[in-house]
């Protein structure tokens, strides 16, 4: 695992499908200075994704024919699209925060992406387009709506832990930070005191936060009646 300082804010779709097959920070680095391309070829033949990537359309519109197939390694071609799916669900659900660029002409900013609109998209690797190798589409449309998907990178490693991740250690440094920062004057809901302690605990993560949460005594929490109901 690299260090937190050295760790990257963000990483795009192929840094995270390489961390979800991978668990291993240095193989997530090794592809920050290669090509889309290259870096497609590094990670789909650990991921399981689909042997069909569509190809862009044609000049007039039109698709140029038969979809670009890709290289999945020959006796273990037997693929689905689980990976992305994940990374789709837990960007749904709020778990997985996620930005990425407009494509109406507007600006190159990365901005969070609007969960109204998932239910719409879908991701699609298409090698060697010259919009968005990596982009989100619409699934009525067809069309490309969303280019360069980013995500939290704590986000992600929270959702899908290191495999040597210990839970115990972490959620006693999360407990003892709860009860710092729930004091009578100050209590959170539980909503605000997982995203103070995700970005405040070392090496936290949710799972992590719900086992501290659940052990927190009910009188740190914040109480009903006008301060709201309890956080559960």
């Amino acid at each position: 695992m690299t260090s937190d300082a050295g760790r990257k804010t963000y990483w795009d779709l192929l840094e995270t499908l390489r961390w979800i097959c991978t668990r291993d920070e240095k193989l997530v680095a090794a592809m920050w200075d290669r090509s889309d391309d290259d870096r497609m070829a590094v990670t789909l033949p650990g991921m399981k994704v689909p042997l069909v990537i569509h190809s862009p359309p044609g000049p007039s519109g039109t698709n140029h024919g038969a979809d670009l197939e890709a290289t999945a390694p020959q006796g273990d071609g037997r693929t689905s699209i689980q990976g992305l799916d994940d990374v789709l669900i837990k960007v749904h659900s709020g778990r997985v925060r996620m930005t990425a660029i407009r494509c109406d002409g507007g600006n190159n900013e990365q901005i969070s992406m609007p969960l109204a609109e998932l239910n719409d998209l879908t991701f699609r690797l298409i090698p060697g387009h010259p919009v968005a190798p990596v982009g989100l589409w619409s699934r009525s449309r067809d069309i490309l709506m969303w280019r360069s998907p980013q995500f939290l990178s704590v986000d992600v490693i929270g959702e899908w832990p290191a495999r040597n991740t210990k839970t115990a250690p972490v959620s006693t440094a999360i407990l003892r930070h709860l009860r710092e920062i729930m004091s009578l004057g100050a209590r959170l809901t539980k909503l605000e005191a997982r995203q103070r302690c995700l970005a405040e605990v070392p090496k936290a993560y949710p799972g992590a936060f719900e086992k501290a949460w659940a052990e927190l005594e009910p009188s740190c929490k914040r109480g009903r009646g006008k301060h709201g109901p309890r956080g559960h």
